[in-house]
């Protein structure tokens, strides 16, 4: 009996814990388009206020922000500081890369991260301005839309996982 009440609690556990998991991964998106937002704003500050240089800027906003959004910002600067001919558009695109990995950025996020690639560093101080204000917008769009996502689905995520677990232990036993 005793072995059958630890695995029941095991099971439940198991399955809790795991929904537990997938409701953070909504407050992560929530915090890291939050932290992509104002280190974008920082950046857009370093190149139209001080015209400090991309590859320092980018390194100075990777200080400046927290992991995972760092990573962008770091790999970015390490490229572009490397001398190897690469453009700022593909050392934005590697650093996206590396962010995806270890985010919890959905697809959409990163598309609209990776739409501004393009225009990095390919025009003055007052066209940068208006590329990071209008990228800053949509990211705050989406940030709303993963507060309202972040309500429904943590639930469902927190909740679902314990009943699943129950469902399976009814199922066994």
């Amino acid at each position: 009996m005793f072995f059958k009440t630890m695995g029941i609690a095991l099971i439940i556990g198991g399955f809790g814990a795991f929904g537990l998991s997938g409701a953070r991964r909504f407050e992560r998106r929530v915090d890291e388009l939050k932290n992509m937002r104002l280190a974008l704003g920082f950046l857009e500050k370093e190149i139209t206020c001080t015209y400090t240089p991309l590859s320092r800027a980018l390194d100075r906003t990777a200080v400046f922000c927290e992991k995972p959004v760092s990573l962008l910002f770091q790999e970015g600067a390490d490229l572009l500081q490397a001398g190897e001919g690469i453009t700022a558009g593909e050392a934005w695109r590697k650093g996206l890369k590396k962010l995806a990995r270890d985010s919890s950025l959905n697809d959409g996020d990163l598309q609209l991260l990776n739409s501004v690639a393009a225009q990095l560093g390919m025009s003055d101080a007052k066209e940068q301005k208006k590329v990071f204000n209008l990228l800053q917008e949509e990211l705050r769009m989406q940030e709303e839309k993963a507060r309202d996502e972040l309500k429904s689905g943590h639930k469902l995520w927190a909740y679902g996982g314990f009943i699943m677990g129950s469902v399976v232990v009814l199922l066994l036993i």
